[in-house]
Order: structure tokens, then C-alpha cells, then sequence
């Protein structure tokens, strides 16, 4: 690896984490679907890379980064898993195995952050009292940021640089044995990432249909595009059957009759700044102390400067009321930005009914719920729905599936966040509560969870792999295969399906996903190295 390569990776690995990602980075570029495909590019080798990519981020299928903890660096693990891959001639399992330890580096990386990003707080918290509106950006952006480039550039640098160079020397002093071994645990992990979706998802109605995605895959070899289309038929059809499909309840339209004509003091060009500052920068001094609060602020910095040009003491006091603590789902939480935008309009119209009691508790009474809805359908169901259907393309070394999955992903969430807006700005809380009442939530979520399980269980059968390396001797130079003389019989890919459903047992119970990981790690190294695992 060259040292231009390593600085180009390194420069990846920040941009999955920053704000420059239009709002979507979190959801295409630090998923190691989208950063292996991208490493490849820059290592001269884009179908390895989407290999390598595809097969680590199943292991982080079902990764939520919800309420500001981390468990694992996805991002840091695919680039990295990626560049290892690549440079050191490994199968994309082994890579798998390497990448666990180098993403929980990386969850020590985002605490440090967190931690440290508090301290732009009281920089921001001195522009809001003097109304400064625009060198809010300073605080929220360009001195987090900064320091985040400082955090991310060199670790990434160090490993792929350096970590590249001597990865095929470690691999060959281990000998083949423990490669070997190495890949077995790879083949597990997957397992951990579709226990941790199924933990959202595999309830109700939807259960019987991860058991059949598992069936399709196992006895009729059915590919995962073949799969996500039978899926999304399937799904159609049950829900046309038990008439969910065709229930007309929405948002009501009595939620819209008392809503005041919005546009007077505001103009589009200032919703649409203060959309865009959400999308981009809503997270980009997230910390332990405000979490969004900051971006919050300076999503109504345009509304503010726009209502109050020449009051700088009146712009003082409404960003210090936004610099309270926020945290949300981003997508869904952005009509809470756009309900605001509205109640400051209101307010600088002279509606005294609109106090700043009225905002905070608003803002603090929907949040919770927002982002319950939001972790739910996009990380939970939305994401590693298309994430399963594209891997499936991905994993065959086919480019299109990194691509068609990031212009997918962003799509859909670049809708959800303008809806989302307008939806607070122009038509009021009653209509986000109506919506949120309204079936059509319910019903999403339903139709998505039964196309999911199915692609779930297709996954199982397709990505996890284990077998049993057990040879029992039953007569002269003879041996009985218990893996493809017993269980294969019975069931082909059981172990794999019993794996899975462990995984997702304890996780329900409530262990941790590190945790869950160490064990199957722990289960793998010993399988492998006394050959119970094969």
C-alpha cells in the first residue's frame, strides 16, 4: 500500500463519520457495504473491496447507534477489514474476525469525542447570549469537526498504513491452523448481526416468515434477489389477505382545519437553510452533555436571524431557549425543527399564547416518541432490509449493489427528512400527532418487518456458516460425517439456523451485542482449534 492510498482510506474513514455525508453519511458511507466498495476503489481493486465490504457489514446488519452510545466503529471496521483484505490476500471471513477488535477501537474513538466535544458547548453557549447567528457555525461545526479529522485521520492511517504492510507476515506466522480457525469464527459472527435485526423485527406476525426465507434459500438455493422480490410479494399478498392493505384510516383531516397559513415572516429560501442545517450539521458536535442541542440551535439560526435582523438582544434570547438539551431520530425528529420554525414565527407575530414554556415542553414531549418510530422503521427495518437485499448482489462482486444501495438509502431518508419538516412547519402538532396515531406507521412497519424476516432468513442460510468437524469411526476405515451424514439430512444449514436463533435469544435477554460477539468468538476459537468445528 502506498502512503497516497493510506491517506486516501484515512480521509474515508473521516468522511463516513462527519458532516459532510448531505445527511445521509451515517446511513450509506460508514456502512461497510458502501466504505469496503470505496476502499477498493482506492487500493486499484473495487470488486474485492465490495466483497470484503458486503461480508463484514453483515456482521453489523442490525447496528443501531441509538441515544449516543456506540457499541462498535462499523466505519473504522470496514475500511480497515477492507484494506486488510485486499493487502493481505485474506477471504472475506478472516477479514470479518480482524475487523471485531479494530471496530471496538474505534467505539473508544466516539466516547473520546462525545466526551470531548462538551467543551464547544460553553463556545456556543457565549454565541448564543451575544445573538450571533452567524459564526454559530464555528462552534457547532468547524471546531468539532476539526477535531474529529485529528481523531479519525490518524488511527486510520496508522492501521492501514502500517497494519497493511505486516498483515500477511502476522497471517503466515500464525500458520494455516489458525487461519483456519479465524475463518471459522468469521463464518459466526454474521449470525450476531441478523440476531441483532430479528431483535426489532421478529415478533407476531412476521416470525413465520423468517423461517420460510430460510427454507426458500436452503431447499430451492433461491439467490437474495430472487428473495427480496418473492419477499415483497409475498408481503403484498398476506397483507391484501388480513386487509391491512386497504384500510383508508391516515392522517385526519380534521388535524389540518385550525392550522394558521404559515409563509408570512418566513420565506422558502429560509426553511429550506434551516432544513439544510439539520440534515447536515444535526449531529456534528454531538456530545454527552446537549447531545443535538447544539445542532438543534443552529438549524434556527436562519429562522432566528431572519425574524429578529436587527435585535440582537432578541436573537440572544431565542437561541439560548434552542440551546437546550435535544435528542432525536434525525429523519422523523426533523418536523420537530419544522413545528419550531413555526411556533418562532408565530411568537414574532405577536401570538401570545405561544410562550417558550409552550416550545421546550413541546420539543421535550416529542422527541421520545419520534425517535422511537424513527429508530424503528430506519434502523431497525428500513436499513438492513435494503442493506440484505444488496449484500446479495454485493457478495457475488457486483458493483451495482454498493451503488444501488446508496442512492436507495439516501432517497429514502433525504424524503423522510423533508417530509418530516414540512410536515411540522406547514400543518402544526396536531397533524405530527395525528400521524403518529394514524395506522399507516403500523401498518409500514408491518408490511417491512414481514419482507425483513423473510430476507433474514434467506441471509441465515446464505452468510452464516458453521458445521460440525466431528468424524465417528464405524467400522474398518470407515467414518460416519455427523454434519453430512446426520444433520444435513434432517435439516441442511441447521446449525447455522440454531446459531442465529441463540444469538438472538440472548440478546433479547439483554446482553449486550460486544458481549454476544465475545462468546460466539469465544465458541468459535475452541470449536476450531479442537476440530469440533470444521
Amino acid at each position: 500500500m502506498t502512503i497516497i492510498q493510506a491517506v486516501l482510506i484515512a480521509l474515508l474513514y473521516y468522511m463516513c463519520n462527519s458532516t459532510w455525508g448531505l445527511g445521509v453519511g451515517w446511513w450509506t458511507l460508514m456502512r461497510p457495504l458502501v466504505s469496503g466498495f470505496l476502499t477498493g476503489i482506492i487500493l486499484g481493486d473495487p470488486v474485492a473491496g465490495t466483497i470484503a465490504g458486503a461480508q463484514i457489514n453483515v456482521l453489523y446488519l442490525g447496528w443501531i447507534g441509538a441515544g449516543g452510545a456506540l457499541p462498535s466503529d462499523i466505519a473504522l471496521a470496514g475500511v480497515v477489514g477492507t484494506a486488510f483484505a485486499i493487502t493481505g490476500g485474506i477471504d472475506a471471513n478472516t477479514a470479518m474476525a480482524l475487523a471485531v477488535p479494530v471496530g471496538l477501537l474505534g467505539s473508544v474513538i466516539w466516547i473520546v469525542k462525545m466526551t470531548l466535544n462538551t467543551a464547544y458547548v460553553r463556545v456556543a453557549e457565549k454565541l448564543a447570549a451575544n445573538g450571533d447567528t452567524k459564526r454559530f457555525w464555528i462552534a457547532d461545526v468547524a471546531l468539532p469537526q476539526i477535531m474529529l479529522f485529528i481523531f479519525s485521520f490518524i488511527p486510520a492511517f496508522v492501521l492501514v498504513y502500517w497494519g497493511s504492510e505486516h498483515i500477511q507476515s502476522i497471517l503466515q506466522f500464525m500458520g494455516d491452523s489458525v487461519v483456519g480457525v479465524l475463518a471459522v469464527v468469521g463464518g459466526m459472527l454474521p449470525a450476531v448481526g441478523i440476531a441483532l435485526t430479528l431483535k426489532s423485527i421478529f415478533k407476531g406476525q412476521s416470525v413465520l416468515f423468517f423461517f420460510l426465507g430460510f427454507l426458500l434459500v436452503q431447499y430451492f438455493g433461491l439467490d437474495m434477489i430472487s428473495v427480496g422480490f418473492l419477499s415483497a410479494v409475498l408481503t403484498l399478498l398476506y397483507m391484501q389477505l388480513a386487509g391491512l392493505s386497504t384500510s383508508k384510516e391516515g392522517i385526519r383531516p380534521e388535524a389540518f382545519a385550525h392550522g394558521e397559513k404559515r409563509y408570512v415572516l418566513l420565506d422558502k429560501r429560509t426553511i429550506f437553510r434551516s432544513w439544510l442545517n439539520w440534515i447536515m450539521f444535526n449531529q456534528a458536535n454531538y456530545n454527552y452533555e446537549r447531545m443535538q442541542g447544539t445542532g438543534f440551535c443552529h438549524s434556527m439560526a436562519p429562522i432566528i436571524d431572519r425574524l429578529y435582523p436587527n435585535d440582537r438582544e432578541k436573537r440572544a434570547e431565542r437561541m439560548k431557549l434552542q440551546m437546550q438539551f435535544f435528542n432525536t431520530e434525525p429523519q422523523w425528529g426533523a418536523c420537530i425543527i419544522g413545528l419550531t420554525a413555526a411556533f418562532e414565527e408565530k411568537k414574532a407575530q405577536g401570538y401570545e399564547d405561544i410562550s417558550d414554556e409552550t416550545i421546550a415542553s413541546t420539543k421535550a414531549g416529542l422527541m421520545g416518541p419520534l425517535a422511537g418510530i424513527g429508530d424503528t422503521i430506519d434502523g431497525g427495518v428500513i436499513t438492513p432490509l435494503l442493506l440484505s437485499l444488496f449484500i446479495g448482489m454485493a457478495t457475488n462482486g457486483n458493483l451495482l449493489g454498493p451503488i444501488a444501495y446508496l442512492i436507495v438509502e439516501a432517497s429514502f431518508m433525504w424524503s423522510i427528512y423533508w417530509f418530516s419538516y414540512k410536515l411540522g412547519y406547514e400543518k402544526g402538532s396536531e397533524a405530527i400527532l395525528a400521524f403518529l396515531e394514524s395506522g399507516r406507521i403500523n401498518q409500514l412497519i408491518l408490511g417491512a418487518s414481514i419482507m425483513g424476516c423473510t430476507v433474514l432468513g434467506a441471509l441465515v442460510g446464505n452468510f452464516v456458516t458453521v458445521s460440525l468437524g466431528i468424524n465417528i469411526p464405524v467400522g474398518t476405515g470407515e467414518l460416519f460425517n455427523l454434519q453430512s451424514q446426520l444433520l444435513d439430512t434432517i435439516l441442511p444449514g441447521s446449525l447455522p439456523l440454531l446459531l442465529t436463533l441463540g444469538c438472538y435469544f440472548l440478546l433479547k435477554k439483554g446482553w449486550s451485542s460486544v458481549k454476544t460477539i465475545l462468546l460466539v468468538v469465544a465458541v468459535g476459537l475452541i470449536g476450531g482449534l479442537s476440530g469440533i468445528l470444521a
